[in-house]
């Protein structure tokens, strides 16, 4: 992680730098992904504000604290930064957890299927059936979709459950 410091009409000391970078090494084990951070310091009249500004990869950002003291300042801004970056790693790790929850389950059955390496759904019919079969088995499974080869024609089609709990269908030939 590289860490720059600016400083604009105030003087940047050795106590500023040390304190920040004592800061950033005890936040090291959450700034892991963070390739680099600018430290800015400005001091207007009797404000003092602590800038920085956060590159990572895929997203940059910035935070800003003022006060009348710039170790207010910069304790403030690292506070806000340790929080965004917890807050987005929580977030992370719940989208993570939800997608997992989302896979489905494959269950090969026996016959000339598996043998061919191919898993077997339950939740599709190979078999011509009607429009209302399909609906019924849709709701028995308590499935989100179910596919099937239309009766009395060789195209398929998919009756899905809507957001809202309605039934929906999609038929590529009309």
């Amino acid at each position: 992680m590289i860490v720059n410091f600016t400083a604009r009409h105030t003087e940047l000391t050795e106590d500023i730098k040390d304190y920040c970078e004592k800061r950033l090494k005890r936040m090291g084990k959450i700034l892991d992904e963070v390739q680099q951070i600018e430290v800015i310091l400005t001091e207007e009249k009797s404000r003092k504000r602590a800038e920085l500004l956060v590159k990572r990869r895929g997203e940059d950002f910035a935070l800003s604290e003022e006060t009348t003291d710039m170790f207010n300042s910069l304790n403030k801004v690292f506070d806000s930064l340790e929080r965004k970056i917890v807050k987005e790693r929580r977030k992370l790790i719940q989208k993570r957890r939800r997608a997992a929850v989302r896979q489905p389950v494959i269950t090969p059955l026996s016959g000339p299927e598996a043998e061919a390496g191919l898993p077997r759904f339950p939740y599709y019919s190979d078999q011509p059936i009607s429009l209302e079969e399909a609906l019924i088995r849709l709701m028995d499974g308590q499935k989100e979709a179910f596919l099937f080869r239309k009766k009395g024609s060789d195209g398929w089609a998919v009756v899905f459950r809507r957001p809202d709990g309605s039934i929906g269908l999609v038929d590529p030939e009309g």
